[in-house]
């Protein structure tokens, strides 16, 4: 949108420049020109700059190119649509001012030159004298009451329909000089009150309208070195404070602010060395801790930040994949020790289910055999399919379960193993009973819940 309207405001220009001469053409340069209003972006290219910083340098440096650019072309339409004010043109010069408004809004000049373009091409040129000395009054009442800056403001329409106006730049001169003293004044305030900041900023801006006062540029510099001492010391309480509680990173972090506020303070850097050395020192040891307790992502963690604080980089190296292999080592035997656990589960359930497959046996009649039991002789004897007698005791019968069940309480078992593996002691322990529950013999699932009970105190 912004390009259209520059197209417009190129055209406007050259159209109003070809209808009739407004103007003769200030003097420019012969050679360059272009050279030193716009980049040439197509034989610039990102490729050779070295970092991130140096990109956002080279497009910061663009786009105030860019702004440069336009900044110029709006003057210069500015120029051409106040030469159509004074030709009595008023509502080109009006439109002209408001291409300007819509693509910068804050061209105050072009603000007041279309109201006033409006005005005229109203009322008639007969009415600029009333509208001049209007604003005359009116800047004299913000004046009386003091409002400096907004009667300055005033004068600067003024001086956009007519540049020239002597009593203007009178009094333009005069209220500087009183908004100068003002702001000298308050700085004298502030800096009595020790408050160097609000002192400075406003000498400084007393400084724009007193560009040459030696007497106020000397004492900026004074307060602005007041000002940096305030701000080390204060700093330096904080880094202390800091280093006092232990929070060595948060302490370095202070001094390296004071090393922008001031350069090349060796006492400053003196204690950032030391603090680097107890950072690096400080993660070492709690990696060496984590590694003890085989908390080897911890480990690995501090070790690394050991290495960007100043610790010895091959050895921290060293120390990262000794706790990278280890971490895989216990990974490897826990997985192993998994299998070998579902194995044995899976075996034993095998087993137990051959154990419930029903038995083939035969009734040896009475062949002088002593009677088992009360049952006698007349009862007969089981043999199993070994020829071996099998006794079958009512309390026997009892204590045997299914097949099904067998098998459901060895799921059972491995799912409570795979759960105490993870430490989810709760969830092992309801599995654990479940499977007692399916088959009151599973012994590996009593193991498991006395394990449980001696970790967590829970029966």
């Amino acid at each position: 949108m912004k390009k259209y309207l520059l197209l417009t405001l190129a055209v406007s220009v050259a159209a109003a420049a070809a209808a009739a001469p407004l103007r003769q053409p200030n003097p420019i340069r012969q050679h360059g020109k272009e050279e030193g209003m716009i980049l040439d972006l197509n034989k610039i290219t990102l490729g050779t700059l070295n970092d991130v910083e140096e990109k956002k340098q080279y497009l910061s440096t663009v786009q105030l190119e860019k702004q440069r650019i336009q900044n110029y072309m709006l003057r210069q339409v500015y120029e051409n649509a106040y030469t159509l004010y004074r030709r009595g043109d008023y509502q080109r010069a009006q439109e002209m001012a408001q291409t300007i408004l819509s693509i910068d809004p804050n061209f105050t000049q072009a603000s007041t030159l279309a109201k006033q373009a409006s005005h005229m091409g109203a009322y008639g040129t007969t009415s600029e004298a009333e509208v001049i000395e209007a604003k005359f009054q009116e800047a004299n009442r913000m004046y009386d009451s003091g409002r400096l800056v907004e009667a300055n403001e005033k004068l600067d329409e003024i001086l956009t329909i007519q540049p020239h106006n002597s009593k203007a730049l009178s009094w333009k001169k005069r209220i500087d000089k009183d908004i100068a003293q003002e702001y000298s004044r308050r700085g004298n305030v502030a800096y009595d009150q020790q408050d160097y900041q609000r002192a400075l900023d406003n000498w400084y801006n007393a400084l724009l309208i007193r560009k040459d006062d030696p007497a106020l540029v000397n004492k900026i510099a004074q307060t602005e070195n007041l000002l940096r001492k305030q701000q080390v010391k204060e700093a330096m309480e904080e880094a202390m404070n800091y280093y006092n509680q232990g929070r060595f990173v948060e302490s370095y972090s202070v001094f390296e602010r004071i090393t922008k506020i001031q350069p090349g303070d060796t006492r400053v850097q003196k204690y950032m060395s030391q603090l680097k050395d107890e950072i690096a020192q400080t993660y070492f040891t709690a990696g060496n801790k984590s590694y003890s307790a085989q908390k080897y992502d911890s480990a690995i963690s501090y070790w690394t930040n050991a290495k960007k604080w100043g610790a010895d980089s091959a050895y921290m190296d060293r120390l990262i994949k000794k706790a990278r292999n280890a971490k895989e080592e216990a990974l490897r035997r826990k997985q192993e020790a998994m299998r070998k656990a579902a194995e044995a589960a899976e075996k034993k359930a095998e087993e137990e289910a051959q154990i419930d497959e029903p038995i083939e046996t035969v009734t040896v009649e009475g062949d002088g055999l002593a009677p088992l039991g009360t049952g006698g002789a007349a009862g007969g004897a089981v043999l199993g399919p070994d020829g071996n007698v099998v006794t079958q005791g009512i309390g026997a019968a009892a204590g045997r379960v299914s097949a099904e069940a067998s098998a459901a309480s060895r799921q059972k078992y491995i799912e409570g193993l795979d759960a105490f593996n993870q430490d989810d002691y709760e969830r092992a322990r309801a599995a654990w009973i479940v499977a007692k529950q399916l088959d009151p013999g599973n012994t590996d699932a009593d193991l498991g819940l006395r394990k449980v009970e001696e970790l967590t105190g829970i029966r």
